[in-house]
């Protein structure tokens, strides 16, 4: 919750005078963050498309996928023209979401993952996603490009003025995974004061993999594990509008994921009994204001104080074989991230003959705390419960950041726009040792670190003609390490299996982009070249060996900036209107996209992150009553040659398992029975086509020894998409 002085603080920005005799200026309808080049996926497309979860939201755009985990924990982000991970920026109503905790040196044994977090989609009233190089806007970690997610008013309920009340409820079932949803939202308008709130259910079960194969345990499972998964979600916004320019607003937002997984595919010589209880948590609270003024310096203010926790905890039930017979255990893991945030953002327009600047300038600051902690209670034969606490992943450390940025949107002529952007990112952290991390190391493994960054952008948008642009583009991003990366250890103090690394550099990216696009009455066409060039990723990458204290070798990893990567791709757009451009009855449209992507690294071998090239076909028909629509998705198979590894060695290390190629049917359809309600039904994977998605298998081998990742037989199998399957939805507004 908030401290009394952050409080304080707020409140007293509300009410200065320099707020309160806001004059009353033209609204205007400010973008913002909104440019040329971006995917916008609003919130009628999430109901028309019936998107039940980040996968479904990004199907239709080309080159970007969610990057799969693990069963028990789902996507750990956003995959953009290869590149993922804390690799892409992610943001709810201008919040920074959660760094991921990928415990690289025993992931494969699926005690815990910390995600990136997830959010309601009901909540949400449109999603950005910039490809390529964004921290002018974004800051750390938008490498290969950024989400930004903004959340629902009630004005998207409401009549455009005077008193009102609207609700709706909407609900929906997924067979792929059994999952049903029930959401219901209030809004209503009393004089200046506007109240939101949302409430959403989601209850369900594992996805089913394609074919219902062998029922077993162990790595050969052909099915995946089975899961209760409860989702919880209340979403309340009030504002209070002073006057039609000037709103002041207050936000809370908790959302709760509870999964149960019966993790059968664990189960053998080392575990038995594997039960996984997981709880994911993201509770906000927030006070914001907007207004249009004559200040000057800004045309509109916006301003934000947010305190948002992130919090995981991965509880495992099983008993294990190592000492002889079975011995009961209760491993749990928890990684908190709390954050504190103030943003204020300003807009300037100025004119200058014909010169036209929309200026863009604002700073932020936030305060993170990070804290990991384990423990473990077992139950060895004839002996009473042993409750340890083990050394955790990361430290708890602190993570303060304050940035400045300006972006200035120059508008040269009505044929010319000129786009200029800098901003300056400081981020320090500040590590101590607790009751759950010891500093055994000493010296300056935990302490103060510090890094800053400036990230710069230049776009030009020049029309060719009444009809055509080029769009050009040049980006530079950043990202700071994250606290398991400057810090993480695992093993003893003389047996190191992962140590920290406090000289550690940010990572950084370069893009260039060139988009052609053209637009008629009826059609429109874009095709987009980009190149980005990446540097200092940091990899974990054994460095060396020590001599312990018993005089032995040990040999251990750390993470180290020693790769560099290019990605370099096209990407092609088309839409078309066929009652305009060939006569067609009118409703009936079509689009088609494509996206080709090659990635290498600095020693040759391929960036294994980038996807197959893919393009989708969609035609469709609407009018005001009903519209059908289908689309054939096209996935090339991963080439082995994209996707091998260089030991140190010097050896090729294939991988043991490639994706196909499939094409895939989905058909989709929606019928307005009256102005309330609209009912919805898809049917997916039409054809039952039996396939693996490249994010889902790159990291499952053939190794009995890394159990669940690992499979043997058949057990790759489980692994696969669902075949067919369907959806429906119901909204009904009142």
């Amino acid at each position: 919750m908030f401290k009394k002085s952050t409080l304080a603080l707020a409140i007293a920005l509300a009410s200065s005078n320099s707020f309160a005799q806001v004059q009353e200026l033209e609204t205007t309808k400010v973008k913002g963050e909104t440019k040329e080049n971006q995917e916008v996926i609003s919130s009628l497309k999430i109901e028309e498309n019936m998107v039940n979860n980040l996968d479904d939201l990004v199907r239709d755009i080309p080159g970007v996928v969610i990057k799969a985990a693990d069963g028990r924990w789902g996507g750990t982000g956003f995959n953009i023209r290869g590149v993922a991970d804390d690799r892409i920026a992610v943001s709810i109503d201008g919040i920074e979401q959660g760094e991921s905790l990928q415990y690289e040196g025993g992931q494969a044994y699926g005690y815990f993952k910390g995600g990136r977090n997830g959010l309601e989609l009901e909540t949400v009233k449109q999603v950005s996603i910039t490809k390529g190089a964004d921290s002018v806007i974004s800051g750390s970690g938008a490498l290969g490009g950024s989400v930004r997610f903004v959340t629902k008013d009630a004005d998207d309920f409401l009549n455009d003025s005077g008193d009102d009340t609207a609700a709706k409820l909407s609900a929906s079932y997924d067979s792929a995974s059994e999952t049903a949803m029930g959401s219901i939202a209030a809004a209503g308008r009393f004089g200046g004061f506007e109240a939101l709130l949302i409430g959403t259910k989601r209850k369900g079960h594992e996805t089913e993999n394609h074919t219902a194969g062998a029922d077993i345990d162990g790595s050969g499972r052909e099915r995946p594990d089975p899961q209760d998964i409860d989702q919880d979600n209340i979403f309340l916004k009030i504002n209070y509008d002073f006057s039609a320019n000037n709103t002041l607003g207050f936000i809370v937002e908790d959302r709760t994921v509870e999964t149960e997984t019966d993790a059968r595919s664990y189960n053998g010589p080392w575990y038995v009994g594997r039960i996984g209880d997981d709880t994911s948590e993201r509770q906000r609270i927030g006070i914001f204001q907007k207004a249009n003024m004559d200040a000057g310096l800004f045309d509109r203010i916006e301003w934000s104080i947010d305190r948002q926790n992130v919090d995981f905890e991965a509880k495992t039930h099983q008993s294990v074989t190592f000492y002889g017979g079975l011995t009961p255990r209760v491993d749990t893991r928890t990684f908190d991230q709390e954050l504190t945030q103030f943003k204020f953002d300003f807009n300037k327009r100025i004119k200058s003959g014909n010169i036209e600047h929309d200026i863009f300038y604002g700073f932020a600051y936030s305060d993170k705390e990070v804290d990991n902690e384990e423990t473990r209670v077992q139950t060895r034969a004839g002996q009473d419960p042993a409750f340890t606490t083990r050394q955790a992943l990361v430290p708890h450390s602190e993570i303060t950041s304050y940035n400045f940025f300006v972006l200035d949107r120059i508008s040269l002529s009505d044929d010319t726009k000129l786009e200029v952007g800098l901003r300056y990112d400081d981020y320090e952290y500040d590590a101590t040792p607790s009751e759950f991390f010891q500093d055994n190391l000493g010296g300056n493994s935990l302490g103060k670190q510090d890094f800053n960054f400036f990230s710069g952008a230049l776009g030009l948008t020049q029309k060719i003609g009444d009809n055509s642009k080029i769009i050009a583009k040049i980006g530079r991003a950043f990202k700071a390490p994250t606290v398991e990366q400057l810090y993480t250890r695992s093993g003893s103090e003389d047996n190191w299996s992962t140590g920290p690394n406090p000289d550690l550099d940010v990572e950084t990216a370069t893009n260039y982009e060139l988009t052609f696009e053209t637009k008629t009455e009826g059609a429109r066409f874009a095709v987009t070249g980009f190149f980005n060039k990446y540097q200092d990723f940091i990899e974990t990458r054994p460095l060396g060996s020590r001599i312990n204290e018993l005089g032995e070798v040990d040999e251990y990893n750390i993470p180290v900036n020693v790769s560099d990567a290019d990605t370099k791709g096209l990407e092609l757009e088309a839409s078309f209107d066929l009652n305009k451009t060939l006569g067609a009855p009118e409703g009936l449209s079509a689009f088609f996209n494509s996206a080709y992507i090659d990635g290498e690294q600095d020693n040759g071998d391929p960036l294994t992150s980038v996807q197959p090239f893919s393009s989708k076909l969609g035609i469709s028909y609407a009018n005001e009553t009903w519209g059908v629509n289908s689309t054939l998705t096209y996935t090339a198979a991963k080439d082995a040659g994209d996707a091998y590894s260089t030991n140190s060695e010097g050896e090729r290390v294939e991988r043991d398992y490639l994706s196909n190629s499939a094409a895939v049917l989905d058909i989709t359809a929606f019928y307005k029975v009256t102005e309330q309600l609209t009912l919805r039904a898809g049917v997916f994977n039409v054809t039952d086509k039996e396939y693996y998605i490249w994010d889902s298998i790159r990291f499952v081998g053939r190794d009995d020894l890394r159990p669940g990742i690992g499979v043997q037989g058949s057990g790759i199998t489980r692994y696969t998409e669902p075949g067919r399957n369907f959806t429906i939805r119901a909204d009904f507004k009142f």
